[in-house]
């Protein structure tokens, strides 16, 4: 049953939240700038000689944003902008006093603080909520970015690099300045019929002076991305439809497969294709038949010490494009209600996570009216009846409402089908569904933000608690920042197209920073913080606590974007079953029924990662159950720009077990090589040996990038079963050749 006490609580917050959301908070005025319509194209060649630029009006980056939020700053940075009916015409001069500029990569959607760049941010339902970001530099390397969410939350969750778009950028390098023109089509793009302005930003990386500019002013806290500070860009006519074009994007894939452990060969050819439509100025269609995915690269190996499932990255395209009306619900670590993973990756008898092939699907999203966003999401896989993997029909559905000015509330509907009748299939697993309803706070100057959600699941078995829900509300300005977090999940709440770490519980977790900036000197800021996590059970004859967890922190960062820091993490965990840390001990458990406590100590440093060698170390000590562990985790990273950039992790665990005779002792090693021999040519090859997962592998991804989107990869890899004192084993090695056309 649901109890009384646990519906006050959330209607207690939801009315908290809400009178957060309609206090008024007064803005400073931010910058415009007119645009002028031209006739005649502009050919993008990366300098400023054509008689047509001499027309458009030119604004500057009027604000430093790092280190420090001032209007005194050298380098000033020039932008002008013009339009015609089919594009956008962007010219950027970019002043510095020095030349050795950092060009850590030539590859399409480079990324990282430490390089010399510039993005350009298109707000264009200036809504607050989603932008387009263009970014280049001095030799015209394009970046192409989706921002959702406000960009008030992590760049995992609002940053998105796999949205592509056809535009045109050229850079050159002067004496005393670089200049990056760019010709965005206004068909890319979707926006309002006959609008007259969009919302508006643009902010320079200068490694040379350790800064970062905008020409909003952003607070030093949030990101330069976020979308609640942006200025205005007004249209000399208003604009006519996004006359967006369907694109076909068909693919052939040949594949050499050895799954040597299980003696299988397999040569294919197996082809498919993606239909891209535009549907009026907002909303996109995209249709797949039988995608694939063997171009996208292999995971990053991990070592994981703890109970739970590690919840690895998102890499298939067609799942992250376009995805922050799918992936942005639920409680970091707590509940995801729908992670896209789950869709083509299923278990076998064995319990390994394996490939489950995709029939086809249909994607549907995009904005409905300025306010209403609206996202459909259906996905049939196949059966694999040796593995007794049924077909299911995967649908999803999200309505998300702007309200106020910055806010959303949100629906969410799952349902995972089996597609037909299976003997091996539990009438219980036959299907799950869940429906939810969220409420996203986003103040205007983003000094508030939060979430309420509650959902409900239902299976054939009839649930008596299937409810789930929480809130989240979080202050930040740039001294402090607070957050309050408590969710609860019912003992028979369940998705499983989610992620789920425990039902039955709640959670209550408060967070406190506080920063201190000095005037002068070489440090940017201290950080002081304190997290504490609560697990614990509600009318429960069980512990009263399942997890009891503290981290302090103190950082320190400096001006040239270096970082120490120094942590403690405490927790006492209630172990409800017999579990192995080590992952290689399984015969020789902990015991189950106990609580055990750890206490590490941790020390870590990141060096200045505008230098071609740089490196982040980090080494801890404690107590560890009934044991000790020491590790340390050390990456090093050489930059040949712009060619290579390589680098190596380097991971070590050392875990004493007063039940065990011997340290465990865990390796994670990682060379990598990523070469861009050009901006439309890479090779990026990834070495892994994980001795917790007794794996050894390879893989070498080479990709040409040709006629705009267009995609040949030849991918290899080659993984090995490796044991202490025994010879290497072949597991599965495969060679395939792939090629997407987009027509």
């Amino acid at each position: 049953m649901l109890y009384l006490k646990d519906y006050i609580n959330f209607l207690g917050s939801q009315i908290l939240l809400f009178f957060f959301t309609i206090v008024g908070v007064a803005q400073e005025a931010f910058p415009e700038m007119e645009v002028k319509f031209i006739t005649s194209e502009i050919t993008v060649d990366g300098n400023d000689m054509e008689d047509v630029w001499k027309i458009a009006d030119s604004t500057y980056a009027a604000w430093r944003h790092f280190p420090d939020v001032t209007t005194d700053f050298n380098n000033p940075t020039q932008l002008k902008l013009l339009y015609d009916n089919k594009n956008l015409y962007l010219l950027c001069k970019a002043f510095s006093v020095s030349d050795d500029y950092v060009i850590p990569s030539l590859k399409w959607d480079f990324s990282g603080v430490a390089a010399d760049k510039i993005n350009f941010l298109f707000d264009t339902f200036s809504d607050g909520n989603i932008a387009y970001m263009f970014g280049s530099n001095m030799r015209g390397v394009k970046s192409d970015i989706l921002v959702s969410n406000g960009g008030v939350s992590t760049p995992r969750n609002d940053i998105n690099r796999t949205w592509d778009a056809k535009f045109d950028v050229e850079g050159q390098t002067y004496p005393g300045y670089y200049i990056i023109e760019m010709k965005i089509p206004l068909a890319t793009l979707n926006f309002p019929k006959g609008v007259n302005s969009w919302r508006f930003n643009f902010f320079r990386f200068d490694t040379s002076e350790y800064q970062r500019t905008s020409w909003a002013k952003i607070p030093q806290q949030f990101k330069d991305y976020n979308l609640a500070f942006m200025g205005k860009i007004n249209f000399e006519k208003p604009l006519g439809k996004s006359n967006a074009k369907i694109a076909f994007i068909p693919f052939l894939n040949a594949i050499n497969y050895n799954n040597v452990e299980e003696n299988n060969k397999t040569k294919n050819i197996s082809v498919g294709g993606d239909v891209k439509v535009p549907l009026g100025n907002g909303l996109n269609l995209d249709l797949t038949y039988n995608p694939d995915f063997s171009q996208v690269e292999v995971d990053d190996e991990f070592v994981n010490l703890r109970r739970f499932e590690i919840k690895l990255p998102e890499k298939r395209q067609f799942f992250l494009q376009n995805s922050d009306l799918f992936s942005n619900f639920g409680a970091i670590r707590t509940i995801t209600p729908f992670f896209t993973r789950r869709i083509g990756l299923a278990r076998d008898t064995d319990g390994n996570l394996i490939e489950n092939d995709i029939i086809g699907g249909l994607r549907l999203n995009g904005k409905v009216s300025n306010g209403l966003k609206l996202g459909f999401l259906s996905m049939l896989t196949n059966d694999d009846i040796a593995n007794e993997i049924p077909s299911n029909l995967n649908t999803v559905l999200t309505l998300n409402q702007k309200v106020f000015n910055r806010s959303a509330l949100k629906f969410l509907f799952i349902n995972r089908e089996n597609a037909k009748d299976y003997d091996f299939v539990d009438h219980n697993d036959t299907y799950n569904r869940m429906v939810g309803l969220e409420y996203d706070l986003n103040s205007v100057d983003n000094k508030w933000n939060g979430r309420f959600f509650t959902y409900n699941s239902f299976s054939p078995l009839k649930n008596e608690n299937g409810f789930s829900g929480g809130v989240r509300l979080t202050r930040e300005t740039r001294q402090s920042e607070v957050n309050f977090e408590y969710s609860y999940l019912g003992d028979d709440f369940r998705t499983d197209l989610g992620i789920l770490r425990r039902i039955g519980v709640s959670k209550f977790a408060p967070y406190y920073a506080y920063k201190i900036y000095p005037k002068k000197g070489k440090v940017n800021y201290y950080r002081f913080s304190y997290n504490h996590w609560l697990w614990f059970k509600l009318n429960s004859s069980d512990e009263d606590f399942l997890e009891n967890n503290f981290l302090i922190r103190l950082l320190t960062v400096y001006t040239n974007q270096s970082t120490l820091g120094m942590q403690l993490y405490n927790t006492n965990e209630y172990l409800p079953n017999d579990f192995d840390p080590t992952g290689i001990n399984k015969d020789s458990p902990l015991l189950g029924g106990q609580i055990y406590q750890s206490r590490i100590f941790e020390i870590n440093y990141s060096s200045n990662p505008v230098k071609n060698f740089y490196f982040k170390v980090a080494q801890n000590y404690g107590k560890f159950y009934d044991g000790t562990k020491y590790s340390f985790e050390n990456s090093f990273f050489i930059r040949f720009q712009p060619i290579l950039l390589t680098s190596i992790k380097i991971n070590y665990d050392a875990i004493q077990l007063n039940h065990l005779n011997k340290t465990a002792k865990l390796w994670l090693v990682g060379p990598k090589f990523d070469f861009s021999f050009t901006k439309t040519l890479y090779w990026a090859t990834l070495i892994q040996f994980n001795s917790q997962s007794e794996n050894f592998g390879i893989n070498s991804r080479l990709q040409w990038r040709f006629n705009g989107l267009s995609n040949l990869f030849l991918v290899y890899n080659n993984n090995y079963l490796v044991r202490d004192g025994s010879p290497w084993v072949p597991r599965v090695r495969s060679l395939n050749l792939k090629v997407t056309y987009w027509f």
